[in-house]
């Protein structure tokens, strides 16, 4: 049975293996799997203390001791920022299509409102269509273009940003 809640501290282990985990299945992600293996529990920790103090929302999906996805919002600790959030979300492969995405957005939203989060950015690669249909289903909109987002072996791919307004 897959649970939903905030990510702690004590979730650093799980949340390093997923993050390597799900890095090494996509190039859709900012870290390659090279950074990723670079991290340690302790650096993954000290992340997940650092967001939680700063306000920064982090909701993940659980099968027992096994991260499946995370939405994560950051939150600027700026005082003319702090309505704002930077999103990102990551779901293993096996899950995707699956009701999990969609779950940990919606908790992750519901918990960056009530922390007086009313507006959230991100940005996705231009040609993950799959990504950009889930944006839209979920109400965000395209707001402009951001050139040369990744270099991924030499490669330069283009990146989309998108907006939600939350109530």
């Amino acid at each position: 049975m897959i649970s939903y809640r905030i990510v702690t501290e004590e979730d650093a282990e799980a949340y390093l293996e997923f993050f390597r985990k799900v890095v090494s299945e996509t190039d859709n992600l900012a870290c390659s799997p090279e950074d990723a293996e670079k991290m340690t529990v302790e650096d993954e920790r000290d992340f997940i203390k650092a967001a939680a103090a700063s306000g920064s929302v982090s909701v993940a999906a659980f099968d027992k001791d096994t991260i499946l996805g995370s939405c994560d919002i950051r939150i600027s600790a700026r005082k003319r920022l702090r309505h704002r959030g930077e999103m990102g979300i990551a779901v293993r492969r096996e899950c995707w299509g699956s009701e999990v995405a969609g779950r940990i957005l919606s908790l992750a939203l519901a918990e960056a409102r009530k922390r007086g989060v009313r507006k959230i950015d991100l940005t996705v690669r231009s040609d993950n269509e799959r990504a950009k249909a889930f944006y839209k289903k979920n109400g965000f909109g395209y707001a402009g273009s951001d050139r040369m987002l990744f270099c991924i072996d030499g490669e330069y791919a283009d990146g989309e940003r998108y907006e939600l307004i939350l109530s």
